[in-house]
């Protein structure tokens, strides 16, 4: 069991992307990474598959009941426009990706700076192994009762009630009757919910690694600011406060590319969940007992996944919110007053919150 975990281990590893590496390698398993034309066939079939849902309530006599439906499965849908996003914002994420993985492989070589990226890296892999565990449970958990309750209904009744059966392609009309119309249809659902889920879990840990990467990067510049007196040499002193000042600049060049990356995608998912929950909450008591244990476990993970979100978020804050502390930490007191002056400037302008 330890060799083959540690195969795993292994093989989700990127040496060329220390804190990112599962989240990397699982963008090359999954076709997301170094793009192809062909590449493109699966997103564009499940973006149909979504579009024909849309013409389904325009032409259905019961809109309501599939528009609280789609709410109800918005987090499948949500895959699609945070794909889409990743394709429109690609550049910027690469460019993201070469940035991180080059500071840290760079900063393995100094002794002060390798245990934080380290940590960091450490980290950042456990929170996205834990995570996409978490996350494909849940799925397998709620689509599995769902996949049950349409097979007993089959069984027994004959008749689907469409409330477990998501609707696409026009096919089948309601009601749903015959194994052979169903069975076949339920297959197509669950490729369409598996593949979507899967792109939606990349752009998660994508988001989230790359804001415990960015976190460790404004650790490590903290510690930078830290040590950059620790000299004789006030030329060097000078050209190390440099150095960190423009660090600091381009940490405030990717936080803004990531802003632009990742803030609309977020609120969308902040709204898509709340909706979710008022849904799910308003509508326990008149569940079935599996349905109903099903409910309450996708409540308990909506809640951990905005948690992993936005807690990830606020490491970024509180890192950035120390950097001004970490200047006046550094050895000024009994520097020339060129050097006091200089640090004095930096403090008053590396205070900026990060968000």
């Amino acid at each position: 069991m330890k060799s083959f975990t540690a195969w795993v281990g292994a093989y989700f590893t990127d040496p060329n992307y220390p804190s990112m590496g599962l989240s990397i390698v699982y963008l090359k398993v999954i076709r997301l990474w170094e793009l192809k034309k062909v590449d493109y066939i699966l997103p564009c079939w499940l973006c149909i598959a979504f579009l024909s849902q849309i013409a389904y309530i325009l032409v259905t006599n019961r809109r309501l009941h599939f528009i609280i439906n789609m709410f109800q499965t918005g987090f499948f849908h949500l895959g699609l426009a945070k794909i889409a996003l990743y394709y429109y914002n690609l550049p910027k994420w690469m460019e993201t990706f070469n940035w991180l993985s080059e500071m840290e492989i760079r900063q393995q070589n100094d002794e002060h700076l390798k245990p934080i990226v380290d940590r960091y890296t450490k980290y950042g892999n456990s929170v996205s192994w834990a995570y996409l565990i978490l996350s494909y449970s849940t799925w397998v958990f709620n689509y599995g009762e769902n996949l049950l309750m349409v097979i007993i209904q089959m069984e027994t009744s004959h008749e689907i009630d469409p409330t477990y059966i998501t609707f696409f392609w026009l096919w089948p009309t309601e009601p749903l009757r015959g194994r052979w119309n169903v069975y076949p249809y339920i297959i197509l659902q669950f490729f369409y919910a598996f593949f979507t889920v899967t792109y939606l879990l990349a752009f998660n840990v994508l988001c989230v690694s790359t804001m415990i990467a960015m976190a460790g990067q404004i650790e490590v510049l903290s510690e930078m600011f830290r040590r950059a007196l620790d000299t004789n040499s006030e030329e060097e002193q000078y050209r190390n406060l440099i150095t960190c000042y423009k660090r600091y600049a381009d940490i405030l060049f990717m936080q803004k590319n990531l802003n632009k990356i990742m803030s609309s995608i977020l609120f969308m998912y902040l709204l898509v969940a709340s909706i979710n929950l008022s849904l799910v909450l308003f509508s326990l008591q008149n569940l079935k007992k599996s349905s109903k244990l099903a409910s309450e476990e996708l409540v308990l993970n909506l809640t951990v996944e905005v948690f992993y979100f936005y807690w990830h978020g606020h490491q970024v804050m509180h890192q950035s919110e120390s950097i001004s502390a970490a200047v006046y930490d550094s050895d000024w007191v009994d520097k020339s007053p060129e050097i006091r002056r200089l640090v004095y400037i930096m403090s008053s302008t590396v205070n900026r919150k990060l968000v």
